[in-house]
């Protein structure tokens, strides 16, 4: 199990990232009414949250003879569905300035984010 998280340079980093960025979504929950301008953080998540997803894919050899995952899987589909999602969240929220939309959209991709994370992270403790 301990190999699952650490056992390479992408494990560590993308187990680091996914905690870090988890930690974020709890702050800013509790946060919420301080913020005042949330374009920033939906780039900064969106970004952030993309570059997990890569690691994430190297990570598990995503596309090779090797992978964990297969494109045509479950896994997959949650994925690239709650990725799509994300993105187009982002793009809406580029035309809707309106900061409580933002704000609403903020938590939309992190709940997105969130479902990601649980289908690999369950996937992968159950293939072991």
């Amino acid at each position: 199990m301990f190999n699952l998280y650490f056992g390479n340079l992408f494990s560590i980093l993308t187990t680091a990232l996914v905690v870090i960025m988890l930690v974020f979504i709890i702050i800013f929950f509790n946060n919420q009414k301080r913020i005042q301008h949330w374009g920033w953080h939906i780039l900064s998540f969106i970004l952030i949250g993309t570059a997990i997803s890569g690691l994430s894919a190297i990570r598990d050899a995503y596309m090779t003879e090797a992978a964990l995952f297969v494109p045509e899987s479950m896994q997959s589909l949650v994925c690239s569905v709650a990725g799509g999602l994300i993105f187009l969240t982002g793009l809406v929220a580029i035309f809707v300035r309106k900061q409580e939309f933002r704000k609403i959209g903020y938590f939309i991709i992190a709940v997105l984010f969130v479902i990601q994370v649980i289908t690999i992270e369950i996937s992968r403790i159950a293939m072991l």
